[in-house]
C-alpha cells in the first residue's frame, strides 16, 4: 500500500475482504474507513488495516474523515443512495456490480450522475489473467478470426455436500432468497467479459430453470446471443456433479474439442498451457480493478467500465428475464 487517495470503504460483507487486500496491494491509494450497519463485520475488516477508522453509515464517515474516493461493496439495492451521497460531497465513486437491481434504476443513476467526481463500476471478471491475455492474443491475431463460441459455467454450489450443506449458501446466504440469481449474480459477468473480448452483445434467446429446492431463483440458464457479430451460446448450471463449488468457466471457440479458457488455465493454439494459482488470480483480478480506477483517476482517462457500460449489461440481464418469462 501507498499513500495517496484517502479510501473509505462501505460494506463489510464476504466480498469486501478481496477490496480491502486489493487496497493494500495497489499503489496510489489508502484505506483510511470502512462502514457496515454491524459493527462487528466493520471492526473485523478494519483489523486488517492498521488505523482505520470503523463507522456505521457512508454519512458519519463523509462527515468525521478526509476522504477521496468511496468504494461501495453493498448490495445493489443500495448503490443509487450510497453514489448519489457520495458524489454530493464530491467524491470519486468506484462501486460494486451490478450497479443496481436492474436497468431501469441503473439508467436513474446514470441521469443523475454528477460531473462533480467520476464513478467506475467494480466488474473485477473481465480482469482476470485468463481473459486480459486472451484479449491481447486475439487483438494481436495469434488466434485465427473466430466464428463461433460456447461459454460454460458449471460449479456444485446447489448441491448438497460430504456435511449435507449447500457451499454456495454457505458463502453466500442471500443467494436463497434472491428471485433472479444465477444471470443477475453471475452472469452479469459473463455478458461483461464476452463484450470485453469480441464486442456488443444481443440475446436472441433464452431459457432459465431452478433444480435446488433452497433456492428461490434460476439456478440453469441457456442463453443464445451475438457477440461482436458472432453467434454463440452461454450456458451455466449450480448443480453439476464433479465440479468445484465455486464456479468455473469454460470458453470454447470454434469446434475446438479443448477450451481455450479451462478454469485458470489458458490454451492458445501453438503455446503451452498458462495456469494461474486459483486463489492468487482470483485476488488478483480485484487488485487489477482497483489499480485500473487510481490508475484512470491520476490520468484523467476513461474506464473500462464506467456506469453506463454497466447499464447496457443489465438491459442484456433484463432482456434475458424477459425472453424466459422468468419474474
Amino acid at each position: 500500500m501507498s499513500s495517496g487517495l484517502r479510501v473509505g470503504l462501505v460494506g463489510a460483507g464476504m466480498v469486501s475482504a478481496y477490496h480491502v487486500a486489493g487496497w493494500q496491494a495497489a499503489e496510489g491509494a489508502a484505506l483510511v474507513a470502512i462502514a457496515d450497519p454491524d459493527p462487528a463485520r466493520a471492526a473485523g475488516r478494519a483489523a486488517r488495516v492498521p488505523g482505520a477508522q470503523v463507522f456505521s453509515t457512508l454519512d458519519e464517515m463523509i462527515a468525521a474523515v478526509d476522504l477521496d474516493v468511496i468504494d461501495i461493496a453493498t448490495p445493489p439495492a443500495t448503490h443509487a443512495g450510497l453514489v448519489g451521497r457520495a458524489q454530493a460531497a464530491g467524491l470519486h465513486v468506484i462501486c460494486q456490480k451490478p450497479l443496481a437491481g436492474d436497468a431501469a434504476r441503473a439508467a436513474a443513476i446514470v441521469d443523475a450522475l454528477s460531473s462533480s467526481s467520476r464513478v467506475m463500476v467494480h466488474e473485477n471478471w473481465r480482469w482476470r489473467a485468463t481473459y486480459r491475455a486472451l484479449r491481447t492474443a486475439l487483438k494481436e491475431s495469434r488466434i485465427a478470426a473466430p466464428g463461433r463460441f460456447e461459454f460454460r459455467v458449471e460449479s456444485a454450489g446447489l448441491l448438497k455436500d460430504a456435511s449435507g450443506l449447500y457451499p454456495a449458501l454457505q458463502r453466500q446466504p442471500f443467494f436463497a432468497t434472491m428471485p433472479r440469481l444465477l444471470v443477475f449474480e453471475l452472469l452479469v459477468h459473463h455478458l461483461d467479459v464476452l463484450a470485453f473480448l469480441f464486442g456488443d452483445v444481443e440475446i436472441l434467446a433464452a431459457e432459465l430453470s431452478r433444480r435446488c429446492p433452497a433456492v428461490i431463483g434460476e439456478d440453469r440458464a441457456r442463453i443464445e446471443l451475438m457477440a461482436g457479430g458472432m453467434p454463440g451460446v452461454l450456458t451455466a448450471d449450480f448443480c453439476v456433479e464433479g465440479q468445484p463449488a465455486a464456479p468455473k468457466d469454460l470458453l470454447f471457440i470454434d469446434a475446438g474439442g479443448k477450451p481455450v479458457v479451462d478454469g485458470w488455465e489458458l490454451n492458445l493454439p501453438g503455446a503451452n498451457a498458462r495456469r494461474w494459482n486459483p486463489e492468487d488470480a482470483y485476488q488478483a483480478s480485484y487488485t487489477s480493478t482497483i489499480s485500473h480506477f487510481i490508475d484512470c483517476l491520476a490520468a484523467g482517462t476513461p474506464f473500462e467500465t464506467p456506469p453506463q457500460e454497466a447499464l447496457k449489461t443489465l438491459r442484456l440481464v433484463d432482456r434475458i428475464y424477459e425472453i424466459a418469462g422468468w419474474p
